[in-house]
């Protein structure tokens, strides 16, 4: 009897277990780094390693290029965020990034564009733009506007269709005037449509970034994940 006794007990143990586990949110819907700014669920620094990022809105050799002197210099954990325009115009190249392995983000220049939509509509615009990707065979982890940060009603719904957003604690002109440590940071660099000063941008930024002796390139996700506190609900 004390057999069946435990055996039952044990049973209606594990039924427990697999019920919390089918009820609890998704890991990928619920972690955030501790960097945020200001609002929860923008990331921007985590605790070890670097994020490296691009902006991408216009050009294709410059981008060409610079896969190549990424391979070159054996930089393999990156981040690209696109502009939907850009992806447009370069399906081509757009295919070369897929084959690089970089991550790849959605890059929106049109922020204001959220203020004269409903929740509906937001979800519709988000939910296009991830289809308008994934017809260019693309799969965008990661999500980045141009200039003022997004309110957190919008984070959600962006993180409501598996989107992280991220910002950056370092960009171009504090990588080269302040020469400060970019341990733990996301970096976020623009491309410009010109070869010649894509190179030497590249140059000086890669200069300031080697300043860095002990940096290590990681994934946004491995950054995410060397934070202490890196579980944030959005209710």
């Amino acid at each position: 009897m004390r057999s069946l006794s435990v055996r039952f007990y044990s049973s209606l143990l594990i039924i427990g277990l697999i019920f919390l586990f089918s009820i609890a949110p998704g890991a990928t819907r619920v972690m955030e780094v501790s960097g945020v700014w200001p609002s929860p669920g923008i990331i921007y620094q985590g605790e070890r390693g670097t994020a490296l990022t691009f902006n991408v809105t216009i050009g294709d050799e410059p981008v060409r290029w610079l896969l190549n002197d990424l391979k070159k210099k054996e930089i393999q954990k990156a981040t690209f965020f696109l502009d939907p325009a850009w992806v447009d115009r370069h399906t081509d190249l757009t295919e070369e990034l897929l084959v690089s392995g970089y991550d790849i983000g959605i890059y929106d220049l049109h922020l204001g564009r959220y203020e004269k939509m409903s929740e509906d509509e937001m979800d519709r615009h988000i939910s296009n733009l991830l289809s308008f990707f994934k017809e260019q065979a693309l799969e965008p982890a990661y999500y980045r506007t141009k200039g003022d940060l997004l309110a957190p009603s919008i984070v959600k719904r962006l993180r409501a269709q598996d989107l992280l957003v991220v910002d950056y604690l370092i960009d171009e002109k504090m990588l080269k005037e302040n020469g400060s440590s970019i341990e733990g940071a996301v970096v976020a660099l623009d491309l410009v449509n010109n070869r010649e000063k894509m190179q030497e941008s590249w140059t000086e930024w890669h200069r300031a970034l080697s300043m860095n002796a002990d940096a290590e390139y990681v994934t946004i996700l491995e950054l995410l994940a060397s934070s202490d506190s890196k579980i944030k609900l959005l209710d």
